[in-house]
């Protein structure tokens, strides 16, 4: 028999500007059953990650404002040493190698090159919401 979890509990931040990635990451995570906030911008994601709780933060690289991983390297200076190490995940089509090097490097703990599986997506989840 399959271990079901409730994640109705978990919460996360979705940073996309994209209105297309935004209503299928929208779906995926409504799926799995985990609440989530919408940021379309670095600045606001900023704002709602300073007010708020979450167990995961799902980001975009390319964004208005502020890209993905300077949003990161904020985050992972958060005065709450809980919120500073939140899981942060990039999600992007980049594949250069030296790109995603740089990403690890500001504290951003996994790049989920685009386009994914559900699955795939659903997995990384789960691995980082305990």
């Amino acid at each position: 028999m399959e271990n079901v979890i409730d994640y109705s509990s978990k919460k996360a931040l979705l940073v996309e500007d994209n209105i297309m990635n935004v209503k299928l990451f929208s779906l995926l995570l409504r799926r799995i059953g985990i609440q989530f906030d919408i940021a379309t911008d670095g600045e606001e994601a900023i704002s709602l990650f300073d007010n708020s709780y979450y167990d995961i933060v799902l980001t975009d690289i390319n964004l208005p404002k502020l890209l993905g991983n300077e949003m990161a390297k904020l985050m992972r200076k958060n005065t709450d040493s809980i919120k500073a190490k939140t899981p942060i995940i990039a999600l992007t089509a980049s594949i250069l190698t030296s790109e995603i090097d740089s990403y690890l490097e500001v504290g951003i703990n996994e790049v989920l090159l685009k386009p994914f599986s559900e699955e795939r997506f659903k997995q990384m989840l789960l691995n980082y919401i305990k």
